[in-house]
């Protein structure tokens, strides 16, 4: 059974709880079958996690030359400049580069652009959702019958990954016996990471490759929502467009494009975060596990083998918390920000019971500090490259729910073209 829990008092309980009542990741592994769709024991110990929050996150500003030049080359040949405005497929559009410019640093530029290797990572993200789905409605006594019949799905795309990380592994391990452990030009990527430090019972390509596309799956798919969403945004209110401009120029005028000069893109920030607030996230955030009996500090219990959620799409609609809740007002926190003169709780990787698109606490998303930058970086490529507009003027495409998430319009698309002069 699922209890929803509202108000910040509870919320807190939460947060404060040890992972040895409230569980995460029990509640991961139940949600997303991963007995059935990745490896039994994955979410045992998560350490393809830590790459990400530990030292993708710490060393990002010295990759960001690679992420600039990825976002830039995927645009470019994914909306090639026109003069005439020019219709593109939002979605198609939006993912295929978010997974580009992830994969350059997970595993590098040889794969990729690599066509077939991004659409395993789509597929399998797919097959991922819909096997859960399935698994999730199916009777524990008949789980490894169904897990079987569904057996077709996610070995077939786990066996097309193995064979672009395989020759990706050889050649690395062939480098290190010819060169030495730091051999020149070695990667840092996600790939080497998880050959050098996974466990040695995990360091098989198989393995391997289960974490690359576990991650692959956590970072790319709310990554490239987040961004189709805010490019639809920017086309339909194109009010914006001028005052986010002039922050970016003025900053790269200043700085150029770096790590620490798209953190002061403070406007281009607050726009991402309330697309993010309108149409991110999900009916639920926080979810939880209870694997002991939990008394909340109102004196409610919930019993060991529920589960615990907290009401995120609603929390991010209420009137308390934010004015005209359902309206867009794409500077709402860069002005919270002056008014308070506070440059750090309004920002996009801010967590907070009033805010959880990334969760609350010490288990909010590890990835939100790279998923932020992503996005900071490619809107500001758009907004200095393209003019963008909606296909049918005053029309944004509307959302579509699979069950307690919102997900971009997958069919419609925006036009594009070079930007005016």
């Amino acid at each position: 059974m699922t209890f929803v829990i509202s108000g910040q008092d509870l919320i807190e309980d939460v947060r404060k709880a040890g992972d040895d009542q409230l569980s995460l990741y029990g509640s991961i592994k139940e949600g997303m079958q991963t007995d059935h769709t990745m490896e039994p024991h994955i979410l045992e110990n998560p350490y393809h996690f830590r790459y990400v929050h530990l030292s993708l996150t710490r060393d990002l500003g010295g990759r960001f030359p690679e992420i600039q030049e990825e976002v830039t080359t995927a645009f470019s040949e994914l909306v090639p400049l026109t003069d005439d405005w020019t219709s593109f497929p939002a979605w198609l559009t939006g993912k295929f580069v978010v997974l580009r410019v992830v994969n350059r640093l997970f595993v590098g530029p040889s794969l990729c652009n690599n066509s077939d290797y991004n659409e395993i990572n789509d597929t399998y993200s797919d097959d991922l959702v819909k096997t859960a789905l399935v698994m999730g409605f199916t009777p524990d006594l008949l789980k490894p019958i169904v897990s079987k019949l569904l057996d077709s799905y996610i070995p077939k795309t786990l066996r097309r990954a193995m064979e672009h990380i395989s020759p990706l592994v050889e050649e690395r391990l062939k480098q290190e016996q010819l060169l030495g452990e730091d051999w020149p030009g070695k990667p840092n990527d996600l790939l080497t990471w998880l050959m050098e430090k996974a466990p040695e019972s995990n360091k098989s390509v198989k393995a391997i490759t289960i974490r690359l596309l576990a991650t692959m799956f956590a970072a790319y798919r709310p990554a490239s929502m987040a961004l189709t969403q805010a490019l639809f945004d920017i086309a339909t209110f194109p009010s914006y467009i001028p005052e986010l401009r002039d922050e970016i120029e003025a900053v790269v005028k200043e700085e150029g494009i770096t790590k620490d000069s798209i953190s002061k893109m403070y406007k281009l920030d607050s726009f991402i975060k309330e697309s993010l607030r309108l149409r991110a996230g999900g009916k639920s955030s926080m979810p939880r596990k209870v694997l002991k009996d939990f008394t909340f500090s109102n004196g409610t219990t919930v019993f060991a083998g529920n589960t615990i959620i907290a009401p995120g799409y609603a929390i991010h609609h209420d009137a308390r918390y934010y004015p005209n809740p359902n309206e867009f007002d794409g500077f709402r926190f860069a002005r919270l920000r002056e008014e308070q003169d506070d440059p750090v709780r309004y920002q996009i990787v801010s967590v907070g019971p009033t805010y959880m698109m990334f969760g609350n606490g010490r288990h909010a998303c590890p990835g939100r500090f790279l998923v932020s930058s992503l996005l900071k970086t490619m809107l500001a490529h758009v907004l200095m490259t393209y003019d963008v507009k909606l296909e049918h003027e005053g029309v944004r495409p509307a959302d579509k729910w699979y069950t307690f998430t919102p997900a971009p319009n997958q069919t419609a698309g925006l036009m594009f073209r070079k930007r005016a002069t």
